[in-house]
C-alpha cells in the first residue's frame, strides 16, 4: 500500500510544476566564482577567494571542493573523494545532481555522487552548511547541490564552444575537453564531454603510489525547447565512465565505475505577482560499480574476490515559491525509489567460489515537503524559518536478501520513520557594514540502507567487519551557531561559531557474538545507538585589499568531536588556515598560496581506528593570463603545487597515503 501510495505522488507530480525561487540575500548564498563554474556558499561560513578563485573547467572536482572552507575531503586514493561538511559524512549530509538525489553503488563508499560530475557539466556547486531549503531535503549538516548547466535560449542564433586541455607532471595525466553550444529563440542545444588520464602519482622525492592510476570519460548533452511565452521543457543526460582506477589506501581497486543520468524538465513562468518561475523535474539514474583485486600483485592477495555493486533512483521534485507583504515564501515537494544491492564473490585457493550479499537488495522510498520563509520584522531584523517533513520507508525486496539476513535478527527487516528539520534563524543588522547571526535547530534522520542492512562491510579505518542494525533509532541533532560579518571597502571580516549536540548518535561497536569474515579483521563491529555526541568548531574567513592590484585572503576552520564516553570522533579535520595573496597587472594574475595543517593529536585509535597526524605547510604559486584572438579567447593557467616537494598528508586520508609532490599543471582553454 505504501509503494502504490508512493507511485501515485510520483505520477501526481510529474503533472506538477515546481518553481524556481531564490533567496536574494547576502547571508544566504554567495557566489564564487571558479571561471565558468559558479560556487555558492553561506555567508558564515565561506567567503573563500570571493570572485577571485579561479580554476579552469579541466579543474578536479575534488580539488576545487578541497578549497572550500567547512568543507573536508576523505581520500582514499588519487580519484573519487569524499565531501564532508565540519567533518559529519555520509548519511549525515545530502549530495545531490541538479537537485536529484543519486546514491553510490560500492559499499566501501569508493564513489561519492562527486566523482559523476566534472566542471564541464556543471553552471554551479551550491554549498550549504546546516539544513537549508537548498539542500533538497538534506541531511543533519546540510548538503550540496551540483547544479548542471543548461542551454540558454538567444534572440539572434549563436553557436559558441569551447576546446581546452591540460597536463599535470606528477602523475603524467592529461585532460582534453570540448564543448559545443547552439542557441536560438525556440531551442538550444548544450553538449560537452571531457576525458581523464593519469598514471601512478609520486609523492615527494619521486616515490611512486602504487595503484593510484585511473582513466575516465564524461559527457552530457542538454536542450531547452520553448513552448510558448510561458512554457519551456529541459531534458539532459549525464553519462560518467571510470575504468581501471586504483586505491592505493583500500586492499581492493575498481574495474569500473559507470554513471548514467536522464532527467526532464518542465519550467512555467508564473503570471501572478510575487510568482516566480515554476519548475518540475522527473529524473532517473543508474549506478554500476564493480570492485576487483585482479590487477593487485598475487602475493598481496590473500583471497581473490570479486565485489559488484548496483544502485538506481527514480525521483521528482516540485518546488514553489512566493513573495507577499513582508514574507518571501518557498515549498517544495520531493520524492525517490532507491534500489542498492551489492555482493561478492571470493575465490579460495583450491576450493569452489562463495557468493553472499554485501547488501543484500535494499529499498528506500522517501517523501518530503520542505517549507522555508523569509519575514522582514524591520529595515535591521530579519528572521529565518526552515522546516522540513519527510516519510522514508526501507525495506529488504527479494527473498534472497531476507533469507541472509535473517542470520542478524528475528525481527521484521522493514523500517519507517518520520523525519523532520527544523530552523530558525535570526538576524541583525545594525548598520550596513555589520551583519549579527544566531541559528537553532534540531534535525533527525533515519539510518542509511547500509547502516540497516549491510553484511561485513570492511572498514579500513578501523580494520573491522561492520554489520547492520534495523533495531536502529533515529539519530537527531541540536544545532546551534552565531555568527557576524563585517565590510569595509577595504576589509571583509567573516566568523562563525557552531555546536551540533547528537543524541542516538550511529557509531560501530564491538560485537563478540559474531566471527569475522574479511582475512586478517581485527573483529566484527555492529552499528549501535550511543547515546550522545558533540561536535563544536569555528569558522572564519578574511580578506584585505592593501593595494589596488594586490590582495589577502584567508580561511581558518576548527573542529572536534567527542562521543558518550568522552572518545574523540574520528576523522575529525584539525586546524587548517589557508592563505591566498593576489596580484593582479595588465590582465596577468598571480596567485601565491600558503596552507597550515596543524597536527591533530586528538584521536581514540583503540575505538575507532583513527591514528595521530603531524603538521605540514604547503606553498602553491600560479599565474593565468586570458588573451583575445578577434572572435576567441585563449586562457592559459600555470600553476606549480607543493613547490618545496613536502612529504605529506592530511588527517581525512584514510591509511595516511602521502599526497602528491611537487606538481606542474598547464592547462589552455579556447573560447569561441
Amino acid at each position: 500500500m505504501k509503494r502504490i501510495s508512493f507511485i501515485l505522488s510520483f505520477c501526481f507530480l510529474v503533472a506538477g510544476q515546481y518553481v524556481q525561487a531564490q533567496h536574494h540575500h547576502h547571508d544566504t548564498l554567495k557566489n564564487v566564482a571558479i571561471e565558468e563554474v559558479v560556487v555558492s556558499t553561506q555567508v558564515s561560513v565561506n567567503k573563500q577567494l570571493e570572485n577571485e578563485q579561479r580554476a579552469s573547467k579541466q579543474a578536479n572536482i575534488d580539488q576545487i571542493l578541497d578549497r572550500i572552507a567547512g568543507v573536508q575531503m576523505v581520500r582514499r586514493g588519487n580519484y573519487a573523494w569524499e565531501p564532508t561538511i565540519r567533518s559529519l559524512n555520509a548519511a549525515q549530509i545530502n549530495l545531490t545532481i541538479d537537485g536529484m538525489a543519486i546514491f553510490g553503488a560500492c559499499t566501501d563508499r569508493m564513489d561519492p555522487i562527486s566523482s559523476y560530475i566534472e566542471p564541464s557539466n556543471l553552471q554551479q556547486i551550491n554549498v550549504n552548511i546546516g539544513p537549508s531549503f537548498n539542500s533538497y531535503a538534506g541531511g543533519m549538516a546540510g548538503g550540496m547541490n551540483f547544479k548542471l548547466a543548461n542551454p540558454d535560449l538567444s534572440k539572434v542564433p549563436q553557436l559558441n564552444g569551447m576546446l581546452g586541455t591540460g597536463y599535470e607532471s606528477n602523475s603524467q595525466a592529461v585532460q582534453t575537453l570540448a564543448s559545443l553550444q547552439y542557441s536560438t529563440e525556440k531551442i538550444a542545444f548544450l553538449v560537452n564531454g571531457i576525458f581523464r588520464k593519469a598514471q601512478n602519482y609520486k609523492a615527494a622525492e619521486r616515490a611512486i603510489i602504487p595503484n593510484s592510476q585511473f582513466q575516465k570519460w564524461n559527457g552530457s548533452i542538454a536542450a531547452t525547447y520553448k513552448l510558448n511565452s510561458k512554457n519551456q521543457i529541459l531534458a539532459q543526460y549525464l553519462a560518467d565512465y571510470g575504468q581501471d582506477i586504483g586505491y592505493p589506501a583500500l586492499t581492493m581497486d575498481v574495474a569500473f565505475a559507470n554513471a548514467n543520468i536522464v532527467s526532464l524538465t518542465h519550467v512555467y513562468k508564473g503570471s501572478k505577482e510575487g510568482m516566480n518561475e515554476i519548475r518540475s523535474k522527473v529524473y532517473f539514474n543508474h549506478i554500476d560499480h564493480a570492485m576487483d583485486d585482479s590487477k593487485r600483485p598475487a602475493e598481496t592477495v590473500p583471497m581473490h574476490m570479486d565485489m559488484p555493486g548496483l544502485s538506481w533512483t527514480a525521483g521528482f521534485y516540485s518546488e514553489t515559491g512566493y513573495q507577499f507583504a513582508k514574507h518571501h515564501l518557498q515549498a517544495r515537494l520531493n520524492g525517490y525509489l532507491n534500489r542498492l544491492t551489492a555482493n561478492m564473490t571470493m575465490y579460495p585457493k583450491g576450493g569452489n567460489p562463495m557468493f553472499m550479499y554485501t547488501l543484500p537488495d535494499a529499498q528506500r522510498d522517501l517523501l518530503s515537503l520542505d517549507i522555508s520563509d523569509r519575514y522582514y520584522l524591520s529595515e535591521k531584523w530579519m528572521m529565518d524559518f526552515m522546516g522540513t517533513y519527510s516519510f522514508a520507508n526501507s525495506s529488504i525486496y527479494s527473498q534472497q536478501g531476507e533469507e541472509q539476513l535473517s542470520s542478524l535478527t528475528d525481527a521484521p527487516l522493514g523500517r519507517s520513520n518520520h523525519l523532520g528539520n527544523i530552523n530558525l534563524t535570526g538576524h541583525y543588522h545594525p548598520s550596513a557594514n555589520l551583519h549579527w547571526m544566531a541559528k537553532l535547530g534540531y534535525a533527525n534522520r533515519s539510518a542509511s540502507l547500509q547502516e540497516y542492512y549491510g553484511f561485513y562491510l570492511f572498514n579500513r579505518l578501523d580494520n573491522y567487519d561492520y554489520l547492520g542494525n534495523v533495531d536502529l533509532k533515529t539519530e537527531k541533532s541540536f544545532q546551534a551557531s552565531f555568527g557576524l560579518s563585517y565590510q569595509l571597502p577595504w576589509l571583509r571580516l567573516e566568523a562563525n561559531l557552531y555546536n551540533y549536540y547528537f543524541k542516538d548518535y550511529i557509531a560501530g561497536r564491538i560485537n563478540p557474538d559474531f566471527h569475522v569474515m574479511t582475512i586478517g579483521a581485527t573483529g566484527v563491529k555492529q552499528n549501535q545507538n550511543l547515546d550522545h555526541a558533540n561536535l563544536m568548531g569555528a569558522e572564519m574567513a578574511m580578506k584585505i585589499k592593501f593595494l589596488k592590484n594586490l590582495e589577502w585572503l584567508s580561511t581558518i576552520a576548527y573542529s572536534e568531536g567527542k562521543d558518550d564516553g568522552g572518545n574523540y570522533l574520528p576523522l575529525i579535520s584539525p586546524f587548517t588556515n589557508n592563505n591566498t595573496f593576489l596580484f593582479n597587472h595588465q590582465g596577468y594574475v598571480a596567485q601565491f598560496e600558503v596552507s597550515y595543517f596543524a597536527k591533530q593529536n586528538k584521536v581514540s585509535s583503540a575505538i575507532y581506528g583513527d591514528s595521530r597526524t603531524p603538521a605540514a605547510t604547503l606553498f602553491n604559486v600560479g599565474v593565468r593570463k586570458a588573451f583575445q584572438l578577434k572572435q576567441q579567447k585563449l586562457t592559459a593557467n600555470l600553476r606549480v603545487e607543493n613547490i618545496f616537494d613536502r612529504y605529506y598528508f592530511r588527517h581525512q586520508d584514510i591509511m595516511k597515503i602521502a599526497r602528491p609532490g611537487r606538481n606542474l599543471t598547464v592547462q589552455i582553454n579556447l573560447s569561441f
